[in-house]
């Protein structure tokens, strides 16, 4: 297949229960786009690696590699050096496209930008079944050159949707030019992998469409999990992200702030619904507050830890378990606790979701 519009890569892992539909999505879109889709199997061992043979077996444009296990960066950057396409889309194999991905895509590839951005929904779902989807979608809209998107890049950036891979499409020349890679690593990969190409980006499209129907928390999905060294990655991108910010010369602190207090209010919650017992999971929340790097929302300014974590304080499920649990450190009457709890109303933003 010649003169390849986009290539699709698909990084595949223990995912059977969700990859039929994933490929679905792709295969039964209506549009003049020319396309592949490179399945990289990295060393599943349910029946994902028999479901990508299959649809090889059936669709010319459908292309798999089994891998031994390395990680989905790894799985991604071999997509990358086998891709044949001027384009480049990194989708995840347990979401899926909304019907009108390619209608939405093709008049716009153009070659006049380095990155298309597009919306999302976000989706919670049980056994396939949508139990809720919330859209989101960039309030800034069509092209952004270098300039007009570092000016952009804290209202941008605190959307949070400037993480992720598989809500904008990737000029192939450019990530080849700037030899733009996915940093080997278990979690955060798409994070570093965005400030490479925003830290070289000469354009930038943002499109008024939302394309992308993304499951969140999926049992066993890296993100739903707590993982200590999760924390640590995180307080790395941080850094990577300062450097970027000091490139970009910008000053403004208020962002590194509300991403940690984020940290912290994700760490807890998903602490809060680890299966251990109380003294436990005391151990680990003391942990994030003793920890130096986020010193700083606990004793910060107000106006600067809010930003843009309205929408955490209307999480009736955050709420629920986390004041759950502040009855269970205050019931089990430790004067560490006490010192903990007292730092939490410290911060407004967990002081709100657990007293509130």
């Amino acid at each position: 297949m010649d003169n390849i519009d986009l290539s699709i890569i698909v990084p595949v892992f223990n995912v059977e229960g969700y990859l039929k539909r994933a490929l679905d999505s792709i295969l039964l879109q209506l549009s003049s786009i020319t396309y592949e889709i490179l399945l990289i199997d990295d060393g599943s061992s349910d029946k994902s690696g028999a479901i990508c043979d299959e649809y090889q077996s059936h669709f010319p444009n459908v292309f798999v590699s089994h891998i031994e296990n390395n990680g989905v960066a790894e799985a991604r950057n071999l997509g990358i050096s086998l891709s044949r396409g001027n384009y480049l889309y990194f989708m995840d194999p347990d979401d899926f496209l909304s019907d009108d991905f390619f209608e939405q895509i093709c008049p716009n590839l153009n070659g006049k930008w380095n990155v298309l951005c597009f919306g999302y929904n976000e989706i919670k779902e049980n056994n396939n079944t949508i139990l809720s989807c919330r859209s989101h979608s960039y309030q800034h809209l069509g092209l952004l050159k270098k300039e007009e998107f570092r000016n952009d890049f804290i209202d941008l950036f605190k959307t949070d949707m400037m993480y992720n891979v598989w809500s904008r499409i990737y000029n192939k020349e450019f990530i080849l030019k700037n030899n733009i890679k996915f940093p080997s690593r278990p979690i955060g990969e798409d994070t570093l992998f965005n400030f490479q190409v925003y830290q070289h980006l000469d354009n930038i499209l943002f499109i008024d469409s939302t394309l992308y129907n993304y499951i969140a928390g999926r049992s066993g999905s890296a993100l739903t999990e707590f993982n200590p060294r999760r924390i640590e990655i995180q307080l790395d991108e941080l850094q990577a992200l300062q450097k970027l910010l000091d490139q970009f010369q910008i000053e403004d602190d208020t962002l590194i702030q509300e991403i940690k207090t984020k940290i912290v209010v994700s760490a807890a919650f998903q602490i809060s619904n680890l299966s251990l017992r109380v003294q436990e999971k005391i151990e680990l929340l003391q942990s994030l507050v003793d920890n130096q790097a986020f010193e700083s929302i606990f004793l910060g300014n107000r106006n600067q830890i809010i930003g843009s974590y309205k929408m955490l304080l209307r999480r009736k499920d955050i709420s629920s378990y986390l004041r759950r649990l502040c009855i269970d450190l205050l019931a089990s009457k430790k004067f560490r606790t006490v010192i903990f709890v007292e730092k939490l109303k410290m911060n407004p933003i967990l002081r709100k979701i657990v007293f509130k």
